[in-house]
């Protein structure tokens, strides 16, 4: 393991492609004449490997180093590998292999404030990769995830999810960020929350008519739109860490869309809520999360005064990380308002259209990417320039005796 520690970064960036084919693929092409049959048998990830790559993923290396404290911005002061727009942690890192079905959860530090900034500052740090892989990964099920051949986009169908690889399944939580960029956005900004299509303010209207709310318009719409965006940009950053890390240890590794995603979270067991019947017309089953294990922000799960209250006690409670125990901060003066805001907005929501969010789903897979080890007579074939030393040595250097 100790040699990708020493991959240089910009070498391993010029190295990164997208490879699919796995040991025991199989391509039935009529392009460039590719047909090519595996003759080799499947191999998957050991676990030093599949540990490896999760900390890459969504590994946490210490604690944020929060300027921006006095804005109500952070969520949490978890630094992980790839960065999490106010430290929100949106997206969750399951897994799938031949053994069965993953949760990573990762390191969580201890207290509100953690006073080791970081974690992995020598080379006998490193251990806790493997370490935090052992202890906090959840087994959700035996076996791979079953996802039929049929949701899968014909152009890969016959590489993915076989046997041996190992998929990895970002699921983004936009109700954590929903509520704290709510809450961030009012305190910074003070926006006047408003319903676009009543024409009216979303539950606000006080608060526009004494001035607290004195910011520009901020409609459903607009907000909604926002919670996508940023836990595309967390889940984007993570799977090219992923890819990254793929690289420099010589194993193949591609992200897809081609999947019917919400196949795939089915297939994870993720509740799906219908909307009310006087909910709007184009309202759709919102995945709200999967029952004790990643439960939303939202009913059914909670209230959404319960909801708003639990994310400011995240960060202004007396566990909170600006609270007693954590950075013990001044309470700014506008605290309360914008909690009672932020609930009768949510409520508005609510109990208006059925749905928390109203546009965007409580929960949902940005992206895909799956991780094998390579078909080198594939590559050795067709595309020999895309092979590194690391690739053509990975088989001595992880896998000794084959």
């Amino acid at each position: 393991m100790s040699m990708v520690f020493d991959a240089p970064l910009f070498e391993t960036l010029f190295w990164r492609r997208t490879r699919r084919f796995p040991k025991g693929g199989k391509i039935t092409s009529r392009r460039a004449g590719l047909n090519y049959t595996s003759t080799e048998e499947p191999l998957s990830l050991s676990e030093e490997e599949t540990a490896l790559l999760c900390f890459a993923t969504a590994g946490v290396t210490g604690v944020t180093v929060e300027e921006i404290r006095h804005l109500l911005g952070h969520l949490t002061v978890v630094g992980r590998t790839c960065g999490s727009p106010c430290a929100s942690l949106t997206m969750n890192l399951f897994f799938t292999n031949d053994d069965g079905v993953f949760l990573y959860k990762g390191y969580r530090p201890q207290g509100s404030a953690p006073t080791q900034k970081i974690r992995l500052k020598t080379k006998e740090d490193r251990a806790k990769i493997l370490a935090d892989y052992r202890t906090t990964t959840l087994k959700l099920k035996e076996g791979r995830i079953d996802i039929p051949r049929s949701a899968i986009g014909s152009a890969f169908e016959s590489m993915v999810n076989l046997p041996g690889t190992t998929m990895f399944i970002p699921l983004a939580d936009t109700t954590r960020e929903y509520i704290n960029l709510l809450l961030t956005g009012l305190a910074q900004f003070r926006w006047q929350l408003y319903d676009e299509v009543a024409g009216k303010p979303a539950g606000v209207g006080r608060w526009i008519e004494n001035g607290f709310l004195n910011g520009k318009r901020m409609t459903i719409a607009q907000y909604d739109a926002m919670l996508p965006w940023l836990c595309n940009l967390e889940a984007g950053m993570a799977i090219q860490n992923l890819s990254l890390a793929a690289t420099a240890m010589g194993l193949g590794s591609f992200m897809m869309h081609t999947i019917d995603l919400p196949t795939v979270m089915e297939a994870l067991n993720v509740r799906f809520e219908k909307p009310r019947e006087d909910s709007f017309p184009q309202a759709t089953n919102n995945p709200v999360g999967i029952d004790t294990i990643l439960e939303g922000f939202c009913p059914p799960y909670m209230s959404l005064e319960e909801a708003v209250e639990e994310i400011a006690d995240l960060k202004w409670g007396p566990e909170g990380i600006y609270g007693e125990k954590g950075y013990d901060l001044r309470l700014p003066e506008v605290y309360k308002s914008i909690v009672e805001i932020a609930k009768e907005y949510c409520h508005y929501l609510y109990d208006t259209y059925g749905r928390f969010p109203k546009y965007c789903d409580a929960m949902f897979i940005p992206i895909l990417a799956q991780v094998h080890h390579l078909d080198n007579g594939f590559y050795e074939g067709f595309f020999p320039e895309y092979l590194s030393d690391a690739d053509r040595m990975h088989g001595s250097e992880w896998h000794k005796g084959m």
